[in-house]
């Protein structure tokens, strides 16, 4: 496997200008690679005009999965509307295809952005999950298993409402009716 994919976070951009997320530095973007020929394409398992679906090459739990856009976009806030769109619907489909091939009892989408999120590849990716019991994979992500384990402080039980909570609240809502500049209103078309 490739270097830059296995050590991003000891390599990382200067904080990025107008509210962006710092990122891991690679040689090559190894999604560009794939989508260009420049990589060999054994995992993928669909492409249209706007995104590319692929097996993770790290099987943590069978099947799992990205949906990648053709177009190189670092994160979520780099993507268009229409972009963003075709990755759902390229979820969808390769979601019913998992379910009628793998038979799992769930299916967990998550995406990272940013090297503090352990974004690896700095080109947006949507992981597909199918879970099946026995999975490496285990419960999930480390966060969800320590709630499902019941370890719960009031942070991480969606049952009791802290003034903490609240505050986080407002904030998000001010900056959402703000003339922030950061936030564009809905996302690039």
């Amino acid at each position: 496997m490739r270097g830059a994919i296995l050590e991003p976070f000891a390599r990382v951009t200067n904080q990025p200008e107008n509210g962006s997320l710092p990122l891991p530095r690679v040689d090559t973007c190894y999604f560009c690679d794939i989508i260009a020929g420049r990589s060999d394409a054994w995992n993928v398992v669909e492409r249209n005009e706007l995104t590319v679906t692929m097996l993770n090459g790290r099987q943590f739990a069978i099947g799992q999965c990205m949906v990648v856009p053709i177009r190189h976009a670092p994160t979520l806030l780099d993507l268009t509307g229409e972009e963003g769109a075709a990755v759902m619907a390229a979820a969808q489909r390769l979601m019913r295809v998992l379910i009628g091939e793998l038979a799992p009892d769930g299916v967990l989408l998550y995406q990272n952005n940013g090297v503090g999120s352990l974004q690896e590849v700095p080109h947006y990716h949507l992981h597909v999950v199918p879970h099946v019991p026995g999975s490496e994979w285990g419960s999930g992500p480390p966060h969800l298993a320590a709630v499902q384990s019941g370890r719960r402080p009031p942070h991480l039980d969606h049952a009791i409402v802290t003034d903490a909570k609240r505050e986080t609240v407002g904030r998000l809502r001010n900056r959402f009716t703000s003339d922030d500049p950061t936030y564009d209103g809905g996302g690039k078309e």
